[in-house]
């Protein structure tokens, strides 16, 4: 009896400890909310808290507390390559299997037929992101520059050449437009900020895993962290850390972290972070 009591508090501690994701199938931690245990292409959120994972070539989409409201995918076209979410009842998805770009509804509903890039003369776009002004913004790594795309389809809005690293890898790479401003994030270099008739105003040396914009700050996420930055005088905030993490990426919204790892992808409220507005 005393051996079984034992085994049973072993197990009980092991469940308890203060882990990034317990391997009990219900997470015990008061601000773990849910955790999946798949192997994730990639993770998005939104201004309403809500979330959205992409595996398998289908795109879930989550409400706040992590239960499942709607789903998208379309094997014919490819896997889901980017999406942007920043729009909650416009969802950006880029498939590069062929080129293809399209918009889905807050139900994920697809609201029109698909674009074709080569179409528009962007054969190999690098980073993607929605517009508030209808359209959508695309870096062309044939021209290297950011275009502005109209919802009729024409170019409206074109960068200079962007002096990007010499690679052939640009995993990672992402644009974000919030408020008057364009963001274009280079993992592990800097952050470029433009206005939006693509002028650039300033370079943030920032090096990172990746990156979201949130509010007048900006989520900074890094193999055994993320954090909040605002700028250089301003201390950064961290919302969560440990060692042995393995982060491949992170969004936060509405007082919810998203994180990714390898293997897994779980949802918590960090305690540090508790009535953090943008």
């Amino acid at each position: 009896m005393t051996f079984i009591v034992s085994i049973l508090a072993y197990w009980l501690s092991f469940c308890t400890q203060p882990v990034f994701v317990s391997d009990c199938q219900k997470p015990i931690l008061s601000d773990t909310l849910k955790v999946w245990p798949v192997m994730a292409d990639r993770i998005s959120g939104d201004p309403l808290g809500q979330f959205y994972i992409v595996r398998s070539g289908t795109i879930v989409k989550y409400d706040v507390m992590g239960d499942s409201a709607y789903s998208w995918s379309d094997p014919q076209t490819g896997s889901i390559t980017m999406i942007d979410t920043g729009d909650p009842m416009r969802t950006l998805v880029y498939q590069k299997d062929f080129n293809l770009l399209r918009f889905l509804n807050n139900r994920l509903t697809p609201i029109a037929g698909v674009t074709r890039l080569d179409d528009l003369g962007i054969p190999f776009p690098i980073a993607l992101a929605t517009s508030r002004q209808g359209g959508f913004w695309v870096l062309s790594g044939s021209t290297l520059s950011i275009r502005l795309v109209s919802p009729q389809l024409n170019t409206v809005v074109e960068s200079a050449a962007i002096n990007l690293p010499q690679t052939t890898d640009f995993e990672g790479y992402r644009l974000v437009e919030s408020g008057d401003q364009l963001f274009l994030f280079i993992p592990g270099r800097e952050i470029l900020v433009f206005d939006l008739f693509a002028n650039l105003v300033k370079k943030i040396p920032l090096k990172a895993l990746s990156f979201q914009v949130y509010g007048n700050r900006i989520l900074l996420i890094y193999p055994d962290r993320v954090i909040l930055w605002k700028d250089p005088v301003t201390p950064e905030e961290t919302i969560f850390q440990r060692a042995s993490a393995n982060i491949r990426d992170a969004y936060f919204s509405n007082n919810h972290l998203l994180i990714r790892t390898s293997d897994k992808v779980v949802l918590m409220i960090p305690e540090k972070t508790q009535g953090l507005a943008p």
